[in-house]
C-alpha cells in the first residue's frame, strides 16, 4: 500500500509539472533585457529555493531542508520520508541607457516547480522545470535609408520566449561524507521574433519561430570534510541543440495584404552547448553562519561560434553567499527566520565590438518559516545589478529582480504509533 501512494503521489505531481510548464511556454517573459537579443537569449536568473539570495550558488550545499538544484549529488542528503516541493515567481525591472536616452521595462511570470524525495538510505531524486534562457526585446523606430534613394524606412523589432529545462536529479550516498550524483536535462523552447518594416502606406512584416531541443548530462560531487567544511564539483558536457524554423512573411501595397512567404519546418543551424565546470565549497565558522563560494568557468570559446553581430568567449561566474539562522530548530519564531546575502560577477560569454557583455549583482533575502518546525519556508530574495555598459553600439542595463518561492517539506508514509 505505502507504494502505491508513492506512485499515485508522484503520478498526480507529474501532471500537475505538465500543466504549468505547458502554462509557462505559452506566456514566458521573464526579461526585458536588450542583451536577449543575442544567441538563445540571457541566462536566466530564476533560481528554486534560498540559492537566488545566495548570489546565485551552491554546489556545494546539501538539500536537507531545500532542493539545491546546483549539484545532483546534493539529493543524497534528502532526509528519510522526507517530500521537498518548491514553486516560484519571478519579477524584473530594467532601466536601459545609451547615450540619448533611458527606458523602463517590467516583465513577470512563473519561474519554476519542482519536487524531490528519499529514494532509500543512500539515495535521493529530483525533478524540475525552471527557465534555461529568456528572451524579452524591443527595438522600435528604428529608422534606415532605403539603398540607392534618400527615402526612409522605420523597423520594429521585438522578440520573445525561450528555453525551459526539465531536469532530473539523482544522487548517491558511496560513503558516509561522500555523494556522487547525475542529472539529465531536456532543453526545449521557441524564440520568436517579428519585424514589421514601414515606407509610406506600405509594410512588411517578418515573423520567424525559431524551436529548439536537445539533452544534456552532467555529473557532480559533495563530500563533507568535517562539520565545518565541505566541497562540490559539478560538470555539464558539452551538447548540440537541434533547431527548426517556421517562417512567415506577408506584405501590403495600398493597403491590400498578400501572403509572400508561408514555410515551415525550415532547418537551421544547431546551437552548441559548451563544456561546464564548477567548484564550491561550504563553511560553517560560527553556530548559525552558513558561507558558501563558488566558481564556474564554461568554455563556449571551444564551441566556435558566432552571433550575427558578436563572438563566443569562454565564461567564469564568481558566487558568494551567506546565511544567519540563530537555532537549526528554535521554539520562537524569529529563531527560525533565516537572514541570506551574495554577490555574483559573470565575465559574459558574448564579445561585441571587442567589448565583453559582463554583468554583476547583489542579492539579499529572507527565509520565513511557514510551518511549525521551520522546515517549510517562503522565501524571498532580491537582486540589484548591472550588465553591459555605455559604450558605441552596446547599451547599459540596470536590472531589478524579487524572487518568490515556496518551499514545502513534508514527511510521507510515518507510522502513526498508539499507546
Amino acid at each position: 500500500m505505502p507504494y502505491m501512494m508513492r506512485m499515485n503521489n508522484c503520478f498526480r505531481i507529474v501532471l500537475v509539472f505538465l500543466f504549468i510548464n505547458s502554462l509557462h511556454s505559452q506566456t514566458n517573459n521573464l526579461t526585458g533585457s536588450p542583451y536577449s537579443l543575442f544567441g538563445l537569449g540571457v541566462q536566466t536568473n530564476s533560481n528554486i529555493g534560498k540559492n537566488s539570495a545566495l548570489g546565485r550558488g551552491g554546489i556545494a550545499l546539501d538539500s536537507k531542508n531545500a532542493i539545491n538544484n546546483y549539484n545532483p549529488a546534493s539529493f543524497s542528503t534528502i532526509p528519510n520520508q522526507s517530500f521537498l516541493f518548491d514553486i516560484g515567481f519571478l519579477g524584473e525591472f530594467n532601466r536601459i541607457s545609451n547615450n540619448n536616452k533611458d527606458e523602463v521595462r517590467l516583465a513577470a511570470n512563473f519561474s519554476n516547480l519542482a519536487f524531490a524525495f528519499k529514494v532509500n538510505e543512500q539515495s535521493g531524486l529530483g525533478l524540475s522545470v525552471v527557465p534555461f534562457t529568456d528572451v524579452g526585446y524591443a527595438l522600435i523606430g528604428i529608422e534606415s535609408n532605403i539603398e540607392g534613394s534618400q527615402d526612409e524606412f522605420i523597423s520594429n523589432i521585438t522578440g520573445s520566449g525561450g528555453l525551459s529545462d526539465l531536469r532530473l536529479n539523482y544522487g548517491y550516498q558511496l560513503y558516509d561524507n561522500f555523494s556522487v550524483g547525475i542529472r539529465t536535462s531536456f532543453l526545449f523552447g521557441s524564440i520568436n521574433e517579428t519585424e514589421n518594416i514601414l515606407t509610406g502606406t506600405s509594410f512588411l512584416n517578418i515573423n520567424e519561430e525559431n524551436y529548439y531541443n536537445g539533452f544534456r548530462f552532467g555529473f557532480g560531487f559533495q563530500y563533507q570534510i568535517n562539520d565545518t567544511y565541505s566541497i562540490g564539483f559539478t560538470t555539464d558536457l558539452p551538447s548540440s541543440l537541434n533547431g527548426s524554423q517556421d517562417r512567415l512573411v506577408s506584405k501590403s501595397l495600398d493597403f491590400i495584404e498578400t501572403i509572400a512567404e508561408d514555410e515551415e519546418g525550415i532547418h537551421i543551424p544547431d546551437f552548441k552547448l559548451p563544456l561546464e565546470i564548477g567548484f564550491g565549497m561550504s563553511a560553517k565558522p560560527f553556530n548559525g553562519i552558513t558561507l558558501n563560494a563558488d566558481y564556474k568557468r564554461n568554455l563556449w570559446g571551444l564551441t566556435n561560434q558566432r552571433d550575427d553581430i558578436g563572438e563566443f568567449v569562454d565564461q567564469s561566474i564568481i558566487s558568494l553567499g551567506a546565511q544567519y539562522r540563530a537555532r537549526e530548530t528554535g521554539l520562537k519564531y524569529w529563531q527560525n527566520i533565516e537572514f541570506r546575502a551574495g554577490f555574483n560577477y559573470d565575465s559574459g560569454y558574448l564579445k561585441v565590438n571587442n567589448e565583453i557583455i559582463d554583468n554583476y549583482s547583489f542579492t539579499a533575502g529572507l527565509g520565513l518559516p511557514i510551518s511549525r518546525r521551520g522546515s517549510s519556508m517562503l522565501n524571498i530574495s532580491f537582486t540589484s545589478g548591472q550588465r553591459g555598459s555605455i559604450e558605441g553600439i552596446l547599451v547599459q542595463e540596470n536590472f531589478n529582480m524579487i524572487n518568490i518561492n515556496l518551499s514545502l517539506k513534508d514527511l510521507w508514509f510515518r507510522k502513526i504509533k498508539f499507546n
